[in-house]
């Protein structure tokens, strides 16, 4: 670090940042999410680094979550400073590479002091506009890309994680324990490693999603056969829209109106059905309606009675009782 002091007394190396660089599955649903800011509060798990460090709580049954590498070796990739995913695709590192044919490994060098170097030299870079080694997101995705991108986030993946006193029996907080009570799945998802998922090598995840891609149709072939059925390709597993449906408002027919038309009710002999029916419809383009259609019966409107003659009628045809003592 001293030659660094001796060159520049600003140029410290160590990154300070505002807001993170993050995906919509770890930033998560709540649009009032807040955020903790520490500077220099930890190191990169890459280059190693000290770097500003954000936590929040991506929802309300999600556990607490940090970003763990720097912006640096972030712009680097083009991944999330959590999950260290694609930004674009949802997609492991190792999965990206191996599908557009290009391996982003071997121009990072894994000394330190080259490590080091070259975090300096990309954020001057990066200062000036000249970043030339991100590309991501300028080429065309591939075949395999396409199949397996994630066109939407997944918050499921921000649940809490299982709960070990339960494994083994021995939980005694119950319903308040703020970790899942399953048993959890052990195999070769379990055993992850940080820089495996950066530098894309050995990754159990991408593994699996490359054997999963390995196994599914082609688009090539899957856009043939919807041609072929009459329907346009799509590259999406998406439903088609519905087809727009008419409202009875748009149709006086359906709604039992009866308008008159102005014309075309003698083009057929007097005296025909055609003509009669055609008389009290207003679309001449149309057919008629159906023999067996009958509008619904509206009946005409009667003014409500006054209130005098609703209250103050006097009843016809009656005789008040007789007062008291009266003889008949």
């Amino acid at each position: 670090m001293a030659h660094r002091f001796l060159r520049d007394p600003e140029a410290d190396g160590w990154e300070r940042s505002d807001f993170p660089i993050l995906c919509q599955s770890c930033l998560g649903d709540n649009p009032y999410v807040r955020m903790t800011r520490a500077d220099y509060d930890d190191e990169c798990k890459i280059c190693n680094r000290p770097f500003t460090v954000f936590r929040w709580r991506p929802g309300q049954d999600a556990r607490y979550k940090k970003t763990v590498i720097c912006r640096t070796c972030t712009k680097i990739k083009h991944v999330c400073q959590v999950c260290l995913l694609d930004l674009d695709y949802g997609l492991p590192v190792q999965v990206r590479d191996t599908a557009s044919s290009t391996y982003s490994g071997d121009y990072i060098p894994k000394s330190d002091v080259n490590r080091e170097y070259y975090a300096e030299e990309y954020d001057r870079k990066t200062r000036l506009g000249t970043d030339y080694e991100s590309s991501y997101g300028k080429a065309q995705p591939s075949d395999t890309i396409r199949k397996l991108q994630r066109t939407a986030p997944y918050y499921q993946r921000n649940r809490a994680p299982p709960c070990r006193f339960y494994a083994r029996g021995i939980c005694k907080r119950g319903a308040e324990c703020p970790y899942r009570h399953e048993i959890p799945v052990t195999g070769e998802l379990s055993r992850q490693n940080i820089k495996d998922h950066y530098y894309g090598v050995n990754d159990p995840v991408a593994a699996k999603l490359l054997r999963k891609a390995g196994e599914m149709p082609s688009l090539a072939s899957r856009q043939q056969a919807t041609a072929h059925r009459g329907s346009p390709p799509s590259y999406y597993n998406s439903p088609h829209p519905p087809s727009p449906t008419s409202y009875p408002s748009m149709n006086p027919q359906r709604m039992g109106a009866q308008v008159p038309s102005r014309e075309g009710f003698n083009n057929g002999p007097s005296g025909s059905n055609d003509a009669q029916q055609r008389k009290y419809y207003s679309y001449q383009n149309s057919s008629p309606p159906s023999q067996g259609y009958y509008p619904p019966y509206h009946p005409p409107y009667v003014p409500s009675p006054s209130p005098d003659q609703q209250y103050h009628r006097q009843p016809t045809g009656l005789r008040s009782p007789p007062a008291m003592g009266a003889q008949s």
